[in-house]
């Protein structure tokens, strides 16, 4: 049983080994070597390659030098019209990138390694070879031996390898010689659910919008805890609501290059938020249950809430400035790096894993603990106060609400925990139409779920009921008290006791004025 095993393993291994070999070096991509060396540089055995016919090994150079690929052998230039290679007096030599910076002097034909020729592309990819110009005049050579490709009609930037492209000087009868390339082009649209995605997002947005409001209109719910839970709903509001702005501005193709990052760097830090928000929670419903009840003092409560929206804000900015300073520094490109203006809009692939999937595990992982520890303390409290329920009512009663809070928290980790599980799932596996529309369906569950959790309660519609009725009670008093003061000032005017010597006096003070008159009239000489 163990050797045919240990057998297999080393075939296994040997395959695998072959296999990465030929892929990293095809003939076409290697160069004649003479007693194993080219230009001076030995090529150690797994670098060379043994041609099956002639028997003659050939190095893999590209594992050496920076490979690129030039359509037409030095001296020539592509002929777009005919399609084949024409002599040109014009020397070579395109400029060169390093990310986004041109490099003056950089000579492309001695520090890299140029192949001749067309580049084949796959039928079963579905590519097809076609010029870049006048698609896009937006391309460059980067140092990397790749090519960088802006589609301006697209956010996302198309970065091929030398297998898929070949840059060369173009002519025809009717241009002036100018740069292009040729590259092995997908015209299958990009795979997406924007349509779908952003409608339900957005119906989700209006129910957590609702939630938020019934709880800043209830006096009784604008405490610590209803604070909190405020804050966590706008944040996962405005993450929401700018995700599916993005997507529509995708789908009409009014979206910028300048655009999409602001909007990227928005939704970041607020889906990022959220996720702090949601383990305040966690957090708090633990602190609670240790023992340490602040008893509703509003001092402690605000001073509590302070320093929550601190932590919970302040961590994402922090995350989010990282982020901006990795993307617009000048390090070379790398893996780790967010790559934000070569993916299109928002995280995609490792970076999406690294920047907002990894924050989001780790603070999962911390509520799992407070939640487990405060599931523990529960089952401790009830077990301790089992036959003290009826001596410290008042307490027992406090820690019955802190249970049903616990509960609510619990049932909220769950339902973002699931949404989150299927958005990650779904960004592995972009083309599985049905998991999207399940992703999507539970989009528009999320703020409707957490609108039933929190609002659709009998508790919380006894406060809706009682705030209305309140309402239109206050309502009514001040219209009473508003007749009642208008009725108090007509009978104060109708019971003046001077109103008539007022009159009299007005009369008396007229009779005497004529009077005076005529006396005057009297004294003047004729």
């Amino acid at each position: 049983m163990g050797t045919p095993k240990m057998q297999t393993i080393i075939v296994f291994i040997v395959f695998t080994i072959i296999t990465q070999t030929v892929s990293q070096c095809d003939e076409e991509y290697s160069v004649e070597l003479k007693n194993r060396m080219y230009k001076g540089v030995k090529y150690e055995p797994d670098e060379i390659i043994v041609d099956n016919v002639t028997k003659v090994e050939r190095g893999c150079v590209c594992l050496k030098e920076v490979c690129a690929k030039k359509c037409c052998p030095l001296g020539q230039a592509y002929n777009r019209e005919l399609k084949i290679c024409v002599d040109i007096s014009k020397p070579f030599n395109p400029p060169v990138y390093r990310e986004y910076q041109l490099l003056p002097g950089y000579n492309a034909t001695k520090e890299l390694h140029f192949f001749y020729g067309k580049m084949n592309c796959s039928d079963e990819l579905e590519e097809i070879r076609v010029p870049v110009a006048p698609a896009s005049y937006n391309f460059h050579l980067r140092t990397d031996g790749k090519l960088y490709v802006k589609i301006d009609t697209s956010v996302k930037v198309l970065i091929y390898d030398a297998s898929k492209y070949c840059i060369d000087t173009f002519v025809s009868d009717t241009e002036e010689p100018h740069l292009n390339a040729l590259i092995c082009f997908v015209p299958k649209p990009e795979h997406n659910n924007y349509t779908m995605s952003s409608s339900c997002m957005l119906i989700s947005c209006f129910f957590i919008l609702l939630t938020v409001a019934v709880y800043a209109w209830l006096p009784e719910l604008r405490n610590l805890h209803g604070m909190v839970l405020m804050a966590y709903l706008l944040s996962f509001f405005v993450g929401f609501l700018f995700l599916a702005t993005m997507q529509i501005l995708i789908l009409l193709k009014e979206i910028s290059e300048d655009i999409c990052i602001v909007l990227t760097f928005i939704i970041y830090f607020s889906l990022l938020a959220a996720f702090f928000w949601l383990n305040v929670m966690c957090y708090d419903i633990w602190w609670t249950f240790s023992g340490k009840r602040a008893h509703g003092r509003s001092g402690s409560q605000n001073k509590r809430f302070l320093c929550y929206a601190i932590y919970a804000f302040g961590v994402p900015t922090i995350l989010t400035i990282v982020m901006a300073a990795l993307e617009f520094s000048n390090i070379p490109l790398h893996p780790l790096l967010p790559k934000l203006r070569l993916q299109g809009c928002f995280l995609y692939g490792n970076s999406k894993l690294l920047y907002l999937y990894g924050p989001i595990v780790i603070l999962c992982v911390a509520n799992l603990i407070f939640f487990a520890l405060t599931a523990f303390k529960i089952a401790k409290i009830k077990k301790e106060t089992k036959m003290l329920r009826d001596k410290e009512s008042s307490t027992h009663d406090q820690d019955r609400k802190d249970t049903q809070r616990f509960t609510l928290y619990v049932k909220l980790f769950t339902v973002m925990g699931i949404n989150w599980i299927l958005e990650v799932v779904s960004s592995f596996y972009p083309e599985a139409d049905v998991f999207w529309q399940f992703s999507d369906a539970y989009n528009v569950l999320v703020g409707l779920i957490i609108f039933i959790i929190f609002v659709c309660k009998k508790k919380t519609w006894r406060m809706i009921k009682k705030r209305i009725k309140d309402y239109q009670r206050s309502k009514s008093n001040n219209t009473q008290q508003e007749i009642n003061g208008n009725n108090r000032r007509l009978a104060q005017w109708r019971t003046q006791p001077d109103r008539t010597s007022s009159l009299e006096t007005i009369r008396t003070t007229d009779g005497e004025r004529s009077s005076r008159s005529n006396k005057s009239v009297n004294i003047n000489p004729h």
